[in-house]
């Protein structure tokens, strides 16, 4: 990690791919470069379950529109990604697609041989299609980290019009146009 704060990268420069060959978190060659869209972090005003629960499928509405009116979106072209970086991203999605399927093969497959088995073998069968249930949901935690705004370091600015980045590395930096 580098000692510098957040940088700001103009969003046209990202959308144009005029970006640095050196990783932004490693500082490292590029090995791969990628197109991916990033989006601002946004704040919803209000609680989520008191406005949710109270309204029903009307506060969800609602809490959508003011997400949808607030998150600024930036179409990145060409993001430098180093072999740690790529790595990374890899192995993070194909746990998550190791757990999405393996629990939806342990959830799915005890419910078919449920219908085939005799009568009385319902409980342990059932443990077995929760647990699968229980890992199809948990696979979202990988899936998560394999996000580009958390494997890069980065977000689109509030007002759109910047891509922030966390700690750049100076191999990244020194590359980048005006600085």
């Amino acid at each position: 990690m580098s000692g510098f704060g957040v940088i700001e990268i103009a969003a046209e420069l990202a959308e144009r791919g005029h970006l640095p060959s050196h990783c932004s978190r490693h500082g490292r060659p590029a090995v791969k470069r990628a197109d991916f869209t990033l989006q601002s972090k946004v704040r919803l005003e209000g609680s989520r379950a008191r406005r949710v629960g109270v309204f029903g499928a009307l506060g969800m509405a609602e809490r959508l529109d003011q997400h949808a009116r607030t998150v600024r979106v930036t179409e990145v072209k060409g993001w430098p990604l180093c072999e740690v970086c790529t790595r990374t991203r890899t192995g993070w999605l194909s746990v998550a697609a190791i757990m999405f399927v393996g629990g939806l093969l342990l959830f799915v497959g005890p419910l078919i041989v449920g219908m085939l088995a005799e009568k009385g073998t319902m409980q342990e069968l059932a443990g077995v299609a929760m647990a699968g249930f229980a890992l199809t949901i948990l696979a979202a935690f990988p899936f998560s980290r394999a996000g580009m705004s958390r494997v890069i370091g980065a977000v689109t600015a509030p007002e759109g019009g910047a891509v922030l980045v966390n700690h750049p590395s100076p191999a990244f930096l020194a590359e980048l146009p005006d600085r």
